[in-house]
């Protein structure tokens, strides 16, 4: 027996679509006796006529496929569409690395591995971009504190020659007077 006038009843009258209305196919004759929508409302109150709930659109084939990109497929040059500026803003990537930067040099300020003078010099020269990454200004920084403590030892050899020197002077000034 066709019950589709029944499905169109019960679609009305539930504000759905035909599809989505579920006749018990164990009450078929007593569905088929309704023919009002007095009756199809009645037949829904008793549970024998149900509006289906809507299919969700099933995410699986979008988790795979952010997966896949995640492990960097669907990147290529003929997917791209921005600017190299657009995909990946190179203001971003310089606040980035200035927070690398100047997080490490006041780290080393505050173990009291470069003082102050030290900390604002190399401030300065990371405001100028003059350091890709942090490797290279931890390099600079080392290489810059072998060139201070190399300057320090000098300056004291420099310092004791005077020293010894000035003993010299003072010594021949004493002979002198004695003799």
């Amino acid at each position: 027996m066709s019950l589709k006038l029944q499905k169109r009843l019960a679609a009305s009258v539930l504000k759905c679509s035909k599809s989505r209305v579920w006749l018990d196919p164990n009450e078929m004759s007593e569905i088929a006796m309704a023919n009002s929508r007095f009756s199809i409302r009645k037949l829904i109150g008793d549970g024998l006529i149900i509006k289906k709930s809507v299919a969700p659109h099933s995410r699986a084939r979008i988790r795979l496929f952010h997966e896949a990109k995640s492990k960097g497929r669907h990147m290529g040059l003929g997917k791209r569409r921005g600017t190299k500026n657009a995909r990946q803003p190179e203001k971003i990537l310089w606040t980035r690395r200035q927070r690398v930067l100047r997080r490490l040099l006041k780290k080393l300020r505050d173990s009291k591995k470069i003082d102050s003078h030290m900390y604002h010099n190399f401030y300065m020269r990371c405001k100028g971009n003059q350091f890709r990454n942090k490797r290279v200004l931890q390099e600079a920084i080392h290489n810059q504190k072998n060139v201070w403590i190399k300057q320090k030892a000098e300056t004291e050899q420099i310092e004791a020659l005077k020293a010894k020197a000035k003993v010299i002077r003072t010594r021949r000034k004493n002979k002198s007077v004695n003799a």
